[in-house]
């Protein structure tokens, strides 16, 4: 059996779960478990949305066949927090929902290593979230240069190094300043 991949039905039940657990929002004993309801969805989803974007380390490591992971650079547990502190405007309209919960899916191959790098620039434990470096900024941050493959082209081998902009919902690099320290 070919594996399908059913992004926008998880897309549409996490919008229905949060919607049906929105009430509960506010509560700090709800707060994790209902921000984990958005990124299990986005998890779940597999990986639908390859932005063709390749950390340089992580391109030798494919050219070499070592280990590579996907990371979901616009951190999904986040996101589903500010849908929730905004749930009048994303969990009353669909479609705008829809479009974050698709880019929440969208990944940049990076190392192990790496990843670990960039999920310590945020923290979320002792009651209260941290961001160490805003979204946007992560990557420049610690030096990661990242290459990007041709549109047309499946492999990396033709990856080569960008200044491309990677895309960054504007509500969430501003909502994200409240909790930049």
């Amino acid at each position: 059996m070919t594996k399908v991949n059913r992004w926008e039905e998880y897309c549409e039940t996490t919008y229905n779960s949060l919607r049906a657990n929105v009430h509960n929002w506010g509560k700090p004993e709800y707060e994790r478990p209902i921000t984990r309801i958005f990124y299990i969805g986005v998890f779940d989803s597999g990986l639908p949305h390859h932005t063709g974007f390749i950390s340089e380390a992580a391109y030798e490591n494919k050219l070499n066949k070592k280990k590579v992971v996907h990371d979901h650079y616009l951190s999904p547990q986040f996101v589903g927090r500010m849908i929730l502190d905004n749930s009048e405007k994303y969990l009353e309209n669909f479609e705008l929902f829809r479009n974050m919960f698709w880019n929440c899916c969208a990944t940049i191959v990076v190392t192990a290593e790496e990843n670990i790098r960039l999920s310590k620039l945020t923290d979320n434990s002792g009651g209260s979230y941290q961001i160490k470096v805003p979204t946007n900024e992560k990557y420049n941050h610690l030096g990661i240069q990242l290459y990007k493959r041709p549109e047309n082209k499946t492999g990396w081998k033709s990856a080569r190094p960008t200044d491309e902009a990677i895309f960054y919902p504007e509500d969430l690099i501003e909502y994200e300043k409240k909790f930049l320290i």
